[in-house]
This record gives C-alpha cells, sequence and structure tokens, in this order.
C-alpha cells in the first residue's frame, strides 16, 4: 500500500532493543555484550539470547517490544490457545512460510504474531493474501516458534527445543535466576523501546593470537570452476556481514570436492547443525543434534582442541552425523575445531578418502584460522556500528 511505504519512510530509526533495556535499567552494560556476542554467534533475536541467558524474563521482553516498536501487547502464554475457528484463518503453508500465527479477529482486522513485525511490506502482501487488515503483535521470538510447532505443525530446531524446556521447567528456573541477576541491577519497571532487526556485535575485540597463516598451500593447487578461488575466499570472509556470510564461504569452498561436508554449533553439551554441503539430506542437517558428552568424534576435537583426522568410529553420535550424508562405515573424516576468544563455537565436518583429507590438511586449517579472524573482524565492526 501506497500509504505503508509513506509511513515507512517517514518513520525515524528506532533505538535499538539493547539500548532501551540499558535505559530501563533491566540491564548492566556486561550483560548486554555476552548476549551480543550470544546472538552474533548462534544467530537469531537479540531477545532470543536475552531470553536463554536468563538476563530477562519472556514478559519482560514482550512488554519492552510493544512499547519500543508501539505494537499491541498480550502475555505471550496466551498465544499457545488461539481458538481453532482462528487458526483456520491462516493455512499451514502460509503460517510456516512466513512464521505467522494468528490470535484474534475484529471485523476486518486480524492481531497476528509475526516474526517480521516491522516489515511493512510483507504485512501487507499478507493483508492481501488473507483478505484482512493485518495488526502486527509484540510476541518474543521463542513464544512465535512454540505457537507455530503447537498449531501448525512446525518443526523446532534443537536450540528452541532446549528453550522450550528452559521455559517450561516450572516457569521457571531460568526465569528466577533474572530475578537474582536483576536485584544487583538497579530494578525499574519494565518499558521499553529497540529494534531487534539490525545484526549486532560480536565477541571480544582483542587481537588475533593465533599464528599466521599460510597461503603458500592454496596457490599451489588450481582451484576447479565451480568454487571459490583463495583469493575469493579471503575476500568473502574479510566482507562477511553476519555469520551465514561466514558459514556459506567455507563450505561453498570445500563442497565441490567434498560435498560430504558441513559446519555443526557447539554450545554447552550440544553440537548442532548449521550448514551443510551438497549432499541429499542437507535441508536437514538443522535437525541434527550430537551429546558432546558421549563418545563421538566431535567429544574428542573438543576436549583436545585440535583436528582430528582418521577413521569414524561405531558410535551412536557418529551414526548420526553418517545418517545426514547417507554414509556407512568405514569412512575417514577429518573434523576441526573453529574457537572465537578460546571458546568452542563450531565444528567443521568433512568425510572423504583419507589421502585426499590428508592433501589438504594445511590448507583446511588455514581457512578455518581465516574463519576465526572473520568472526573477530566481524565483532568489531558490529561494535563500531552500533556505538
Amino acid at each position: 500500500m501506497d500509504s505503508m511505504s509513506a509511513r515507512s519512510k517517514q518513520n525515524p530509526a528506532k533505538p535499538r532493543l539493547g539500548d532501551c533495556l540499558l535505559a530501563e535499567k533491566l540491564l548492566q552494560v556486561q550483560q548486554l555484550e555476552e548476549a551480543i556476542e550470544h546472538q552474533c554467534i548462534y544467530g537469531g533475536k537479540l531477545g532470543t539470547s536475552l531470553i536463554e541467558l536468563a538476563f530477562i524474563t519472556e514478559e519482560q521482553l514482550a512488554r519492552t517490544l510493544s512499547q519500543q516498536l508501539q505494537l499491541h501487547y498480550i502475555k505471550p502464554e496466551r498465544l499457545m490457545a488461539v481458538s481453532k475457528r482462528i487458526l483456520d484463518l491462516v493455512s499451514t503453508e502460509i503460517a510456516v512460510k512466513h512464521k505467522i500465527v494468528p490470535y484474534h479477529k475484529d471485523g476486518k482486522k486480524l492481531y497476528v504474531a509475526i516474526k517480521d513485525a516491522t516489515d511493512l511490506a510483507k504485512i501487507d502482501d499478507l493483508s492481501f493474501q488473507l483478505n484482512h487488515i493485518i495488526i502486527p503483535l509484540a510476541i518474543p521470538e521463542i513464544r512465535l516458534m512454540l505457537a507455530l510447532e503447537k498449531h501448525y505443525g512446525l518443526i523446532l530446531s534443537p536450540r528452541f527445543e532446549t528453550l522450550a524446556r528452559q521455559i517450561n521447567r516450572g516457569n521457571l528456573d531460568g526465569q528466577k535466576e533474572v530475578q537474582q541477576k536483576q536485584q544487583k541491577t538497579e530494578s525499574a519497571t519494565e518499558k521499553p523501546h529497540i529494534e531487534d532487526n539490525q545484526p549486532w556485535p560480536l565477541l571480544g575485540d582483542e587481537e588475533y593470537e593465533g599464528e599466521e597463516p599460510n597461503d603458500e598451500n592454496y596457490f599451489a593447487r588450481k582451484a576447479s570452476s565451480n568454487h571459490l578461488n583463495p583469493i575469493n575466499l579471503r575476500q568473502h570472509l574479510a566482507e562477511a556481514k553476519g555469520r551465514e556470510d561466514i558459514a556459506t564461504t567455507i563450505i561453498n569452498y570445500i563442497k565441490s570436492d567434498f560435498p560430504n561436508s558441513g559446519l555443526l554449533m557447539v554450545r554447552a553439551n550440544m553440537a548442532t547443525g548449521w550448514l551443510a554441503g551438497s549432499n541429499p539430506r542437507s535441508q536437514d542437517f538443522g535437525q541434527l543434534s550430537i551429546q558432546m558428552q558421549e563418545s563421538s568424534v566431535f567429544n574428542l576435537v573438543a576436549a583436545n582442541g585440535s583436528c582430528y583426522l582418521g577413521p569414524m568410529t561405531e558410535s551412536l553420535q557418529n551414526q548420526k552425523v553418517l545418517s545426514y550424508f547417507d554414509t556407512s562405515l568405514p569412512v575417514a573424516a577429518l573434523v576441526c575445531p573453529l574457537k572465537v576468544k578460546d571458546r568452542l563455537v563450531s565444528l567443521l565436518y568433512i568425510q572423504g578418502q583419507h589421502q585426499d583429507l590428508t592433501a589438504r590438511l594445511l590448507e583446511i586449517q588455514d581457512i578455518v584460522k581465516k574463519a576465526e579472524m572473520a568472526f573477530k573482524l566481524l565483532i568489531l565492526r558490529n561494535k563500531i556500528l552500533a556505538s
């Protein structure tokens, strides 16, 4: 709609969520920095990271988003009790595709929880598709995902499954932590403001202390025509605007020679699928979940802090990975840790012939080092933009 376009141009830039929470004294600066690091590594909304870290409650986040974005507020748990008559107004296909859950109908107005509540073009398009005037609500990302799972059968990622258990744990061990942490901060009522749409900064800003990467082996071999060459690889990593750019660059470089490859994210005692190469089940890779405390090559790499090159052993956690690549034993694999600020954040997994992996070992280790530097650059860039 023209009116929506006009409004979007007139609306001044809204303050960021972190700034609002600091202004309301709901967060300390150190907590915000930790949440920013968490978000940049693991993705998603800043509010989701704040809840995961038990720095604020889901209720506080919803009220803050409501006041910041000037959207209608409802208690987040109410989204779990919507009548079938209302739910039927939005098809499963549209709900899952656009991450939208209807909540209340008032004449031609349809109040909805939607992932992109400030995307006026999308809201305009959905208004046309659903033949209703769409009114977005202020709902935390995690609650929207839980409602989509309950009402429309969305398969939750391992991350949201874990967070759902945290939220449902007696409402909540995590929420009690919030109260304790906030007693150390100055108490305040929840008001709000900020927008969580822009990428936030990342981890530490100390200088890279690893050994200097050696590019000689890159230029010694001719890159195949269907993937990035070494120079483009470095440029893409240096110019990465977010974590997905870094992951995509690495996998695109590797997958033409090693299609059975992937990156896993590591947090606490779990590694989950992030991005896979060209394999039949790469679209399902995000559902992969590896228990890091159990025996596997991933557990070994995490414990030793160095790459593993050798045969995949017959363990339950190893078999989970093999199943995603439709592979059976025996098979060789290379697994390399990716660290940021001495924290293990990701694992690069590559399957192939042992001799091929051995020949490329130094090159792949250099790629991992460059990826670590790319994360540090991303941190600094986003901190500059956020200041």
